[in-house]
């Protein structure tokens, strides 16, 4: 096995020494990290230990925030999965990454059902491809048109929801594999991806770092978000609530939907291996 937080170490070395904080937000349903290469955001994640963050970030370098990716606070993890995609999700870092600029969605759940059905007509003994999605989506039932579904949930929300550790059964063997980009934040992602080798794997949601480390590591799909609005994404994640205190990082106490905002724009990065799987 890989060591687990070689995929974090990768990522954290291509973020420069140079490059600095201006601040953070953290909404109540997600984190925003600004600084001078840019903006990014992430799904805040709860859970996990239960440690402190300190205030005054502003100025100080922004490889040392992204380094509480490997936080085992959750929260403050994904402070750091931002403070990532603050220099990852950048229009000018994307171009080597073979971003897919001709599908008709970007959407991976729209996307994803005509690979499913390719996936179901290649089958040549009546079976129906096996899909598993780690994070509780909606708009599954595309997918399930042509293939068998089962979602893994932390928190289980339906009754056929299974738990997240049935990923040691259920990943080996699977055709397509879609997980939330918080996988990163909850340190799951490496033994995911790993179980998931034989699949062909899509990491989603506005959590999701597009970067060379995540698609190395067996990500062929990568749909994932760049800020288009900063000063939008900023207003959005702080719910226009006044925010407590007046160091750099700054906590509020209600959110708002992130996409379907405008702050956000979906990028979609491929693989060859996945790019073969839209053509």
């Amino acid at each position: 096995m890989t060591d687990a937080w070689s995929l974090y170490d990768r990522m954290i070395a291509q973020v420069p020494e140079g490059a600095l904080v201006r601040s953070v937000v953290m909404g109540a349903h997600h984190c925003l990290v600004e600084a001078e290469c840019g903006t990014g955001v992430a799904a805040l994640h709860r859970g996990g230990a239960r440690l402190r963050m300190e205030r005054g970030w502003a100025g100080r370098p922004l490889r040392e925030l992204a380094e509480f990716a490997k936080s085992w606070d959750f929260e403050v993890a994904s402070v750091g999965v931002a403070a990532l995609n603050a220099w990852h999700n950048q229009p000018e870092q994307l171009g080597a990454l073979g971003l897919v600029a001709d599908a008709p969605s970007l959407d991976p759940f729209v996307f994803l059902a005509p690979v499913a059905a390719r996936m179901a007509a290649e089958k040549n003994d009546g079976s129906r491809p096996r899909a598993v999605v780690v994070g509780h989506f909606p708009h599954l039932a595309a997918i399930a048109e042509h293939a068998d579904v089962a979602v893994l949930e932390r928190s289980p929300r339906a009754d056929t929801d299974l738990p997240d550790t049935a990923c040691e059964y259920l990943l080996p063997g699977a055709d397509l594999v879609v997980m939330t980009g918080m996988t990163l934040a909850n340190k799951t992602m490496p033994r995911l991806l790993e179980l998931a080798r034989d699949a062909l794997t899509c990491v989603v949601g506005p959590s999701a770092t597009i970067c060379a480390a995540a698609q190395g590591a067996g990500a062929d799909l990568v749909a994932g978000s760049v800020v288009a609005d900063a000063a939008l994404a900023r207003e959005v994640v702080t719910c226009g609530t006044p925010l407590h205190g007046s160091g750099a990082l700054e906590v509020v106490t209600c959110g708002a939907p992130l996409h379907g905002s405008g702050a956000l724009e979906h990028v979609l990065a491929a693989t060859p291996r996945g790019r073969v799987a839209l053509a």
